[in-house]
């Protein structure tokens, strides 16, 4: 079965692709989420002019998200309270990450910011990448320290 994609989708082509996926597939997820449309000449003219429209949004919201990369710090610092071996009372989560760079007046989405160990749970320095396009990517230095009691 062809269909049109609208959008990229992982481990299947990008936007406009002509691709062939089982039935199923585009019936049940694909066309009813908007990702595609079934293939047809008039349906190919309609995504070839969408696709300059969304390719310069694209190029739009890649320079914010440059712009907003340009404005995260290297490094952040937070304070939390820890056991004697350093294991945290809780851990530092992308929700806290979210919160501290806002704190400075930066504002990113929790779903931005990837932590591929999981959540903090120990005093130190730990890394961190902030997801904000596609193409731009920025990796922070968190340093977890011990907070004053």
């Amino acid at each position: 079965m062809d269909v049109i994609l609208l959008e990229k989708i992982n481990n299947l082509g990008e936007l406009g692709d002509l691709v062939s996926v089982k039935p199923g597939y585009a019936r049940n997820f694909l066309v009813p989420q908007g990702k595609a449309v079934w293939a047809s000449a008039e349906a190919k003219t309609r995504v070839d002019e969408r696709r300059r429209e969304l390719a310069q949004l694209d190029t739009e919201r890649r320079e914010v998200a440059q712009a907003k990369s340009d404005l995260l710090p290297a490094a952040l610092t937070l304070q939390r309270k820890a056991g004697e071996e350093g294991r945290l009372f809780g851990s530092v989560a992308a929700l806290d990450v979210v919160d501290s760079l806002a704190a400075m007046g930066i504002t990113v989405q929790r779903s931005e910011v990837s932590m591929p160990n999981g959540p903090i749970k120990e005093i130190g320095e730990h890394t961190i990448e902030v997801i904000l396009h596609s193409e731009v990517r920025k990796t922070l230095d968190v340093k977890v320290e011990l907070e004053d009691a």
